[in-house]
């Protein structure tokens, strides 16, 4: 069993597809543990809406790359267009990322995120469970 931290973030109806999305990935293993949900102003001029960002762990028998493969489809059918080069500076309906794996859950909680708004949910989550 391997553990992924996995990064959530929506800017289109973003309680609907977060909702979506861990329904989703409910499918691909069990969910340890998830976060609050965080609002971050959009940053750059190509973002129209507010962001909701959420981190959450997944316990699964996935292999990182299969495990890539299922979030972007997972992606695609909440409306996120398919990969390419362009969509990385767009509105989203939903973006899935691996941010760490790790042989247990409390090797996620304690990973070091690059992204900073990443790094201010993780320490609001540490907060609230006192790890």
């Amino acid at each position: 069993m391997r553990f992924y931290l996995l990064g959530l973030g929506s800017n289109i109806d973003p309680e609907q597809h977060l909702l979506k999305a861990r329904e989703a990935l409910a499918s691909l293993g069990v969910i340890c543990a998830e976060s609050a949900v965080l609002r971050s102003a959009p940053v750059g001029d190509t973002f129209h809406f507010e962001f909701k960002n959420q981190l959450l762990i997944l316990s699964s028998e996935l292999l990182p790359g299969p495990l890539k493969q299922r979030l972007q489809q997972i992606e695609v059918s909440l409306g996120r267009e398919p990969k390419n080069p362009s969509r990385k500076v767009k509105d989203r309906t939903i973006d899935i990322d691996i941010l760490c794996t790790a042989a247990t859950e409390a090797d996620c909680r304690h990973a070091t995120l690059e992204e900073s708004y990443y790094r201010e949910l993780q320490q609001l989550w540490l907060q609230e469970v006192n790890v």
